[in-house]
């Protein structure tokens, strides 16, 4: 398969979950996209550093996450955006929006403010829904320390939800 055509392949399976992903990170649609088209221009770059012998998404997940840390970093890591600009309302009738609305912005400022380790495993299960060996393959982890990552970030996001703060981990 051409190197064009492989990279195509890979932003058709790939790219909306890649964008949903920086969308999460970031709170905001265009820094997302930039994200999501960075990821596609290394992913290009580093081509011959890609085993085609395996799946592409965790190799792919792997360089989305590391730009979205590093966006992080450089936007002031704990001080997400609470909601999601210019995305398109679908649900019908203005107390349902609000409500719908409050709730993810509760979601969203609890997660933003889980450690790095757990925000990132919770992300790339829930948002991107990758299964377990992909998520140990985006983040070089091995399987049981997904498993606890992911529980334990369960845990500490449940229970910042229910008294609606995040203590220091």
């Amino acid at each position: 398969m051409a190197v064009r055509e492989l990279l195509q392949k890979m932003m058709e399976e790939y790219g909306d979950k890649i964008y949903r992903l920086a969308l999460r990170y970031t709170g905001d649609v265009f820094q997302a996209e930039d994200i999501a088209q960075e990821t596609f221009l290394r992913a290009y770059s580093r081509l011959h550093t890609y085993d085609r012998s395996r799946p592409a998404g965790p190799w792919l997940f792997r360089i989305a996450v590391n730009l979205c840390r590093n966006w992080s970093r450089r936007a002031g890591a704990r001080e997400m955006p609470m909601e999601i600009k210019d995305e398109p309302e679908v649900e019908p009738g203005p107390e349902h929006r609000y409500l719908q609305r409050e709730r993810e912005r509760e979601l969203l400022q609890a997660l933003h403010k889980l450690p790095e380790i757990y925000r990132d495993v919770l992300i790339l299960k829930h948002v991107a829904e990758l299964n377990y060996n992909e998520i140990c393959a985006a983040l070089g982890w091995e399987l049981s320390l997904v498993k606890n990552r992911l529980y334990r970030g369960r845990m500490m996001l449940r229970e910042a939800l229910r008294k609606g703060e995040i203590a220091d981990a």
